[in-house]
């Protein structure tokens, strides 16, 4: 027993000493896988953080591209509804155009048919000053010549051109309602002079010298002037000064043209 008591503490002793030592080996040995998973996790949290920052540049991504798609979309509404506008308006123009077209075709066939009526009018115009008394000739074959000269004009539309002929014709037509005296010069195969005229309408026609001492009166079929006597000749006087409104107005008795009897 006492052997075996000895034998027995060595035993104990160095069996202590191996559970001392497996201790301190499962010890260690045991740290290491610790410190392995808590790595692991560590690795894991920041492939997690990876991937979430990933995950979230990929949804800004998305969602800008989404935006950006929308928007896109937006504008590719409106192109297409400006467009369409667009495609109206060049319609709307195109049949414009085409209306002007046929405007203008219709007013150079108006135009066609219209300036020889003018010019007609205006030559029939010439032909009746030119056979009427002459009074007034200058202003007269001043404003025919004003006419012709706007007949020919590309810049005045026949409307315009019209208008002025119309006007033309209604001063002569206001000549035949009118007394009138102006003065202005007398040519005769003898000399030339100052005379005032008389205009009774279209009726008669009678000039007078500035001094009052000649008179005469227009014979229209004989296209000439006849003399006036002394008492015609202040009659005539009176009449000038009537229709100048420098006299009271009053009847008067003047010669008239007499038509020459026929053989």
């Amino acid at each position: 027993m006492a052997l075996l008591s000895r034998t027995m503490g060595p035993v104990r002793i160095i069996g202590w000493s191996v559970l001392f030592s497996s201790a301190v080996f499962t010890s260690q040995s045991g740290a290491d896988p610790l410190s392995d998973s808590q790595q692991q996790v560590h690795s894991t949290h920041q492939a997690s953080q990876q991937s979430q920052l990933q995950i979230n540049k990929m949804s800004d991504a998305t969602r800008k591209a989404r935006a950006e798609y929308l928007a896109n979309e937006r504008m590719a509404d409106v192109a297409e509804a400006y467009n369409r506008q667009i495609e109206r308006l060049v319609q709307s123009q195109q049949q414009e155009l085409a209306d002007l077209g046929n405007q203008l075709a219709s007013i150079e066939e108006t135009d066609q048919a219209v300036l020889p009526m003018l010019e007609a009018m205006v030559n029939t115009l010439d032909q009746f000053v030119a056979a009427d008394l002459p009074f007034l000739k200058k202003e007269r074959q001043k404003r025919l010549q004003k006419l012709r000269t706007l007949l020919v004009r590309a810049d005045v539309s026949v409307a315009e051109k019209y208008r002025q002929i119309l006007e033309a014709y209604l001063v002569e037509v206001q000549y035949g309602r009118t007394l009138e005296s102006y003065s202005g010069q007398l040519e005769t195969a003898q000399h030339k002079r100052q005379v005032n005229y008389l205009r009774l309408g279209r009726t008669a026609l009678y000039y007078q010298t500035l001094n009052g001492q000649e008179s005469a009166l227009w014979l229209p079929e004989q296209q000439r002037w006849q003399p006036l006597d002394d008492a015609n000749n202040l009659t005539l006087s009176q009449a000038i000064r009537i229709a100048r409104q420098q006299q009271v107005p009053s009847l008067f008795d003047l010669p008239l043209p007499q038509p020459e009897p026929r053989s």
